[in-house]
Formats: structure tokens, C-alpha cells, sequence
């Protein structure tokens, strides 16, 4: 029930962040991937208490195990992208950041269809195997454990030392340094979780797998939101110290966020032409 509780608040604050991007008109690519963690968080928190408390356990399981995937998917997106948005965008930037999305989709596509697969298997054993909780459970074959163990090691690596290389030997504001070491530090603490659930599957022990399942979900929904929901509160703070003060000044300088707003407000001034005339000519022919 704890785990539960914190992938919920993982959840309230995944879907605060897009309300918060979609107010200021900034809505970008790392939040599409943000909606799509909430609607996989949905549905595995709905699928675990369908499988705990439910007599539809077995497609339950089917939801949780494929949920997860996606969630852990989603989450390294959100947070590959919010690098990039960080950072000025240059040729080399773009490719390592295509190179590395194409890597994580790519890990996200085998592991669903090696799961699949097993899982779908002609003799469905796996539905008359109980876990610790009295409940059918589809235990992946160790080829794919492996697999996922490294894909989760490679992963991790790139969000850890993607952040800290950009910030090697580049002079930057120090505004944009923090937000980068903001995200070493998610990518850090997500780590953490992913190998708390690693640890599990090496082990062989149902309980510890499934208890570092919880923490890995419960910390790559609420960490990664962290950078934006900050954010939102920095706005916040910011707007009521500065009062009645003169908001009329650009505050682009003092922006903490690095995307443009979706939408431009269209200027109100109306666009005016002057005409030179020679001087001393007849002005009377242009009366109206």
C-alpha cells in the first residue's frame, strides 16, 4: 500500500506538470512523453490492485509486466529530451540525442516482444505458477533478465554521464549548469531504483523483485518531474516577491525555463508606413 501511495503522488505530480507546461504555453516533446508515463502509471496502478484484490489476476499480470516497461521507457525519454532542452541545440547534441532515443526505443521494443513471447507461450505455464501472494506471476526467462539488466545499465550510463559531459570544459550560466546537475541527479536516483530491482531478478527472489519494482516505479514517476514542478514553484514564488512591481520588463533574461512558448501573443500595435515627402511640395492632394 506504501509503494501504491507513492506512485500516486509519482502521478499527481506527472499530471501537474502537464497541466503547469500546457498554462504557460510550453507544452514540448519531453511532456508528450510525461502524458504517456501518466497513462501507463494508470493503468499499472489499476492493474495491481485488479491482481492483488481482483479474480482477473492473470490479465493483471499481463498489464503490470508490460506497464512497466513502458513507464521506465517513457521516463528515460522524458528526461533525455529535457537535456536537450537545457542545452543550446547543436548538430552534434541533436544526433547523440536521435542516437540515443533510437537506443532506448529499440530496448523497448525487444523487451515487449521477448515478454510477449515468453508470456504467450502455447503452454502457459506461467498461469499455474504462484507467487508469493497466492497469484499467477510470469516469471521471464533469465536470457531476457540479462538483457534487461543490461539495457537498464546502458541506459542509466547515458542519462548519468550525457549531463555531466556536457557540462565538462563548457562555460555556461549558472542557472543552466544547476538545471543539468538537476537532471544528473534524477538520473541518479533512478539508477538507484533500477538497480534495486536488478537485484531482485539476480537473486531469484519474488519478494525483492517485486518490492524493487514498486521503487523503481514509484521514484522514475516522481523524480522526473521534479526539474518541471520546481520550476512551476520558482514561477510561483517568484510572481508574488515581485508584487506590484513594473512586470512590463522582458523577462526573458531572467527566464528559467529554456523552450519558446507554443504560441506568440500577436502584437496589438498596428503597423504604421511613413512617407517621406520632398520638401516644399503641395500637401493638399493628400487630404481626405
Amino acid at each position: 500500500v506504501a509503494a501504491i501511495v507513492f506512485e500516486g503522488l509519482g502521478l499527481i505530480l506527472t499530471a501537474a506538470r502537464i497541466l503547469f507546461r500546457l498554462r504557460i504555453g510550453r507544452f514540448w516533446w519531453e511532456d508528450a512523453w510525461a502524458v504517456i508515463t501518466l497513462l501507463c502509471g494508470l493503468l499499472w496502478i489499476i492493474s495491481q490492485w485488479i491482481y492483488l484484490y481482483g479474480s482477473t489476476s492473470i490479465i493483471a499480470s499481463w498489464i503490470t509486466s508490460l506497464a512497466f516497461t513502458c513507464i521506465v521507457t517513457a521516463v528515460r525519454m522524458s528526461i533525455l529530451l529535457s537535456i536537450t532542452r537545457v542545452v543550446q541545440r547543436t548538430p552534434f547534441l541533436r544526433k547523440v540525442t536521435y542516437a540515443c532515443a533510437a537506443f532506448f526505443a529499440a530496448c523497448w521494443i525487444i523487451l515487449m516482444v521477448e515478454k510477449v513471447w515468453w508470456c504467450a507461450s502455447s503452454s502457459k505455464d506461467w498461469q499455474r505458477v504462484v507467487a508469493s501472494n497466492s497469484k499467477p506471476f510470469c516469471q521471464i526467462q533469465n536470457m531476457t533478465s540479462v538483457f534487461q539488466f543490461s539495457t537498464d545499465a546502458a541506459s542509466v550510463t547515458i542519462l548519468v554521464v550525457l549531463p555531466l559531459r556536457m557540462l565538462w570544459k563548457v562555460k555556461l550560466p549558472r542557472r543552466q549548469r544547476r538545471m543539468i546537475l538537476s537532471i544528473f541527479a534524477t538520473s541518479v536516483v533512478i539508477a538507484i531504483g533500477a538497480l534495486f530491482h536488478t537485484l531482485g531478478q539476480v537473486l531469484d527472489n519474488n519478494d525483492v523483485m517485486v518490492a524493487g519494482l514498486h521503487v523503481e516505479i514509484a521514484l522514475a514517476l516522481i523524480v522526473c518531474n521534479l526539474l518541471v514542478v520546481v520550476t512551476c514553484a520558482y514561477r510561483f514564488l517568484r510572481d508574488n516577491t515581485l508584487g506590484t512591481e513594473d512586470t512590463s520588463e522582458d523577462t526573458s533574461v531572467i527566464d528559467d525555463d529554456f523552450t519558446r512558448p507554443a504560441r506568440l501573443p500577436r502584437s496589438t500595435v498596428p503597423n504604421l508606413t511613413t512617407i517621406e515627402l520632398p520638401t516644399g511640395q503641395d500637401t493638399s492632394s493628400y487630404r481626405t
